[in-house]
């Protein structure tokens, strides 16, 4: 049985790399669900743990790098340092219906620097630390085959993002900002759809996703999210797969009192080269670098020059 990693957030997680906000809070978006690319269609369940490391260290306006303003009264992002860990749990009802349950538990170290008028008409900053850890949103997705043949099949997604992330980590003065939270409080509705091929020793697969809050809390409406992935995968051994995936990603900008409405909301497109290997039936472990070709913020936001995803995968 072919494994077939791809690019798919998320997120997830998230969900790309994924920039969600000014502070640069990030998931990589690669897709390893083996239903969607057509790699597993028995019925059984599926467990995926997979590593992440994301060092947004780059301040971005519109297309362009830049440096922080230091505007008074205003606080310039530094640096976010991401490692995530997602564990998905996959479920083939039968050969048409299919569920998943995905959470992430988050590590985030972030800094920015707090500016002040100091009267005499200069500006003196001061270095603000958050680092905390803590489970994400979860994420609970039906999945339904409505076509299939010997080589191919597509289908629908659908389901909720719970509001399971805490929104109130904080430092030793304050709550750390929504956007920088591991949750965002709300409740998102999750659509998709999704077809898949293979071909001899090639497979590929194409899904589009769509992510629209439904229900927010104290003020705070993060921006609604459009994503389009592909990927490929070639069985260069009966053990060994290499894998090219590419990500597209449009997120409106956050909404609300608690929003930074003017540093959120993006375009963005990825690369992603990996392997998967496979060391015994049903398992297999992966890696993939992740490389944004394309990122375009509103406002000024934190950005990654590469990303890192190191991941198994087992079956039941």
């Amino acid at each position: 049985m072919r494994l077939v990693i791809n690019t798919g957030l998320s997120c997830l997680l998230l969900s790309s790399l994924a920039v969600q906000a000014g502070c640069g809070v990030a998931f990589c978006s690669l897709n390893t669900d083996a239903g969607i690319q057509g790699a597993w269609d028995k019925p059984g369940v599926r467990l995926d743990v997979r590593a992440e490391f994301i060092d947004l260290d780059q301040l971005r306006h519109g297309s362009h790098k830049t440096s922080p303003s230091g505007e008074p009264g205003a606080h310039d992002d530094v640096r976010t340092l991401n490692r995530n860990l997602l564990t998905s749990l996959d479920w083939n009802i039968n050969q048409d219906w299919g569920m998943t349950l995905r959470l992430p538990y988050v590590n985030r170290a972030h800094k920015q620097l707090e500016n002040e008028d100091n009267g005499q008409g200069g500006v003196d900053t001061a270095l603000e630390k958050f680092d905390f850890s803590g489970i994400g949103d979860l994420q609970a997705l039906g999945r339904y085959h409505f076509y299939r043949d010997d080589t191919s099949s597509a289908g629908v997604r659908f389901g909720l993002k719970l509001p399971t992330g805490s929104i109130h980590k904080h430092n030793s003065e304050e709550d750390a900002e929504r956007a920088l939270q591991p949750g965002t409080g709300s409740v998102d509705s999750l659509m998709g759809a999704y077809y898949n091929k293979r071909v001899d020793h090639l497979s590929w697969f194409v899904q589009g996703m769509w992510q629209q809050t439904v229900h927010e809390r104290d003020d705070f409406r993060p921006g609604r999210k459009l994503s389009l992935d592909t990927g490929l995968s070639y069985s260069a051994t009966p053990e060994l797969n290499l894998m090219l995936q590419l990500n597209l990603q449009h997120r409106a900008k956050d909404r609300g009192s608690n929003a930074e409405t003017r540093d959120s909301g993006l375009y963005s497109a990825s690369l992603s080269p990996g392997l998967s290997y496979r060391i015994k039936s049903g398992t297999q472990v992966y890696a993939f670098v992740q490389k944004p070709i394309y990122q375009y913020v509103n406002g000024e936001q934190l950005t990654a020059d590469w990303s890192l995803a190191v991941g198994l995968t087992t079956q039941f």
